[in-house]
């Protein structure tokens, strides 16, 4: 996980100048005196900085005004530091050093390159192509950290209107909330996965009647959206055919060692990658199958540069499928 930058607005117990911080001063006045303490000299520092003597000058005398103390013993040409200026010169220069490493975190901010993500996952998706598009996006972008979890795409859409997640993967809901923005990224055909040992794994396809009587094993209502399984079950009973459930299961994983146990045959999108268990056969529905959709959600009010970045890549991954 990315480090977060330095504060630069620090106090400095201990010496001459503790009883003020940064917000005192002027950045511009740090590297002023920065440039005549290392020059010792209000020619030189002048020349180094790109400006005239005699306002450098005035902006000295102003910052040791607001300081309430002499940074520098003037004598003719000879410029020497006084205790106070030998105080704060390690500290000015930390000072610009915490600010110019704030300023390269803020323009890399600004330009996506560096942020923490929360990202909500549905297990269906957490796929090979999936892990290969995270591993793109991390080696392009290694400052944006990912942080990413498995729920529920109800969990996730309510994560995302608290702001407790920034960015979704999961299935929409017929009506999306108002402030949530969503870009779809696959459509997958429903297909039915039956014991390997089962009648119908020997088949390429079945029909709606032939489904009587057989036992399903579906996610639990609550991880699935409410509508997810709604399109399956009309055409059940258009085919007068009334669903019988068994047996839920928590997740697309443990619905397939279900299957694969005997429990039932189990309705689930067409995903080639998870279409490879022992036990388990996927066949065909009919072709009026409903078909479900992914999509990946965000918030328009959490739209930071780096989620931007990650959605746009996320988009162009799964568009050139």
């Amino acid at each position: 996980m990315p480090s977060a930058p330095p504060p630069i607005l620090p106090i400095y117990p201990g010496s001459g100048v503790q009883t003020w911080s940064v917000w005192t001063m002027e950045l511009r006045h740090l590297r002023y005196f920065v440039a005549v303490a290392e020059e010792l000299s209000f020619t030189r520092a002048a020349k180094r900085l790109h400006i005239a003597q005699p306002p450098l000058s005035q902006q000295i005398r102003k910052f040791e005004t607001e300081l309430g103390g002499a940074l520098f013993e003037r004598e003719g040409r000879a410029v020497r530091l006084t205790r106070l200026g030998r105080e704060l010169l390690p500290e000015a220069h930390q000072l610009l050093e915490r600010a110019r490493r704030f300023q390269e975190h803020a323009a890399r901010q600004a330009r996506g390159e560096q942020d923490v993500l929360v990202l909500g996952l549905i297990s269906s998706f957490a796929t090979p192509r999936f892990a290969a598009m995270l591993r793109a996006f991390q080696k392009k972008v290694p400052g944006v950290h990912i942080e990413l979890s498995n729920h529920p795409s109800s969990w996730q859409l309510e994560a995302l209107e608290r702001g407790t997640l920034d960015v979704g993967i999961l299935r929409p809901r017929e009506r999306m909330p108002p402030d949530v923005v969503s870009h779809l990224i696959r459509r997958e055909p429903f297909r039915l996965a039956v014991p390997a040992r089962h009648p119908f794994a020997k088949r390429k396809a079945v029909a709606w009647k032939d489904l009587r009587d057989e036992p399903l094993v579906l996610v639990e209502p609550g991880v699935a959206p409410p509508d997810y399984y709604a399109g399956f079950f009309d055409r059940l009973r258009d085919a007068g055919v009334e669903p019988a459930v068994r047996q839920y299961a928590q997740n697309v994983a443990t619905k397939i060692w279900f299957v694969s146990a005997g429990f039932g045959i189990a309705p689930m999108p067409h995903t080639p990658d998870t279409e490879h268990h022992s036990g388990v056969a996927f066949i065909d529905l009919p072709e009026d199958a409903p078909v479900t959709n992914t999509v990946i959600a965000w918030r328009k009010a959490g739209s930071t540069p780096a989620l931007l970045r990650f959605v746009d890549f996320a988009r162009e991954s799964f568009a050139a499928r």
